[in-house]
């Protein structure tokens, strides 16, 4: 989680689309990345699925065109 926080911030990894992002009111908030992930681990309903990593490269949430690439070695 840490590497992926790192590479792309905590925005990246929240999915606001999510229902635990409504319930727990946090578009309202405004949070630094460290307070970010430091909800994500507290509650991993709020993370965007999937993580991915291969290698260096890393994905969040469905990246397909991604992925494709990087078995094509594109990337």
């Amino acid at each position: 989680m840490r590497r992926f926080l790192e590479r792309l911030g905590a925005g990246a990894l929240v999915d606001t689309g999510g229902r635990a992002y409504r319930d727990a009111g946090l578009g309202y908030l405004t949070m630094n990345d460290e307070a970010t992930f430091e909800k994500l681990l507290r509650d991993q309903r709020l993370i965007r699925l999937p993580l991915v990593r291969a290698g260096n490269r890393l994905s969040v949430g469905l990246a397909e065109g991604d992925w494709r690439a990087w078995l094509r070695g594109d990337q």
